[in-house]
């Protein structure tokens, strides 16, 4: 008996649909990879406020913002005890942290309100009108006020930062803000002119910052829709409950 081959058109048959498993495959596995990198990276985004927290403690202060050209992850302190730079990478390698980057090999932005990191020069403790004023937006404080021995700011002082439900928004989500950082996900900072406006956002150097949930781009329009960054940020109440539980604000 003769024994029939397959024809050219039943191993394109085949073909076709082992490319179709591997591609459901590759595609479910992208999926679980990205969902568990996404975990990863919030633990590290609370860790990272955690610590950020605990710095405030125990200096009095928060830490500033690292030079995001270099990877020592240091704060970008100046001699005289003031910030370089308002906004940055995360000094993980300041804060003891185990790793200064997100699942994607990517640093975070982290920005704060000078005058919450400004720890001199000029008396001690620092008044309003001093070098490190505990003012954060003017008007906060009182013309005068003293804040404890050791402190950058007071229970009156407020940030300087914004968070918006998209960029250009006329309302904010948060006001007042001290510090904020930002996971980049696979962009990473800054993202440049392939980025979408709200992603451009949270790297522009400004106090505006972008928080939403995770948006894909519409191949129905020409504009770049894609978000995928993750906001958090620390509000003075957050600051202060802490600061007040350790003693160390009246």
């Amino acid at each position: 008996m003769k024994e029939r081959g397959f024809t050219l058109a039943e191993i394109a048959i085949v073909l076709v649909i082992i490319g179709i498993m591997l591609a459901g495959g590759l595609g479910a596995f992208k999926a679980q990879t990205d969902s568990q990198r996404m975990r990863e990276g919030r633990a590290q985004m609370a860790e990272i406020k955690e610590s950020l927290l605990g710095f405030a403690v125990q200096h009095g202060y928060l830490p500033c913002p690292a030079d995001p050209a270099l990877t020592t992850f240091t704060e970008d302190r100046a001699a005289n005890g003031t910030c370089n730079r308002a906004q940055g990478s995360i000094p993980g390698a300041t804060l003891g942290l185990p790793r200064s980057t997100d699942p994607f090999n990517q640093p975070f932005t982290y920005r704060l309100t000078l005058g919450f990191a400004d720890n001199g020069p000029a008396s001690l403790p620092p008044v309003v009108t001093d070098s490190n004023q505990t003012l954060g937006v003017a008007g906060s404080c009182p013309l005068g006020s003293v804040a404890p021995l050791g402190m950058s700011f007071m229970l009156c002082s407020s940030g300087d930062i914004l968070i918006y439900p998209t960029s250009g928004a006329a309302t904010p989500l948060a006001s007042n803000v001290l510090a904020v950082v930002v996971m980049h996900y696979r962009h990473g900072p800054p993202n440049g002119a392939a980025g979408s406006a709200d992603e451009q956002e949270n790297t522009n150097n400004d106090v505006n910052f972008v928080s939403k949930l995770r948006a894909e781009d519409d191949p129905a329009t020409p504009a770049d829709e894609e978000y995928d960054d993750i906001t958090d940020w620390i509000s003075p109440s957050i600051l202060a409950a802490r600061m007040l539980a350790a003693g160390k604000l009246p």
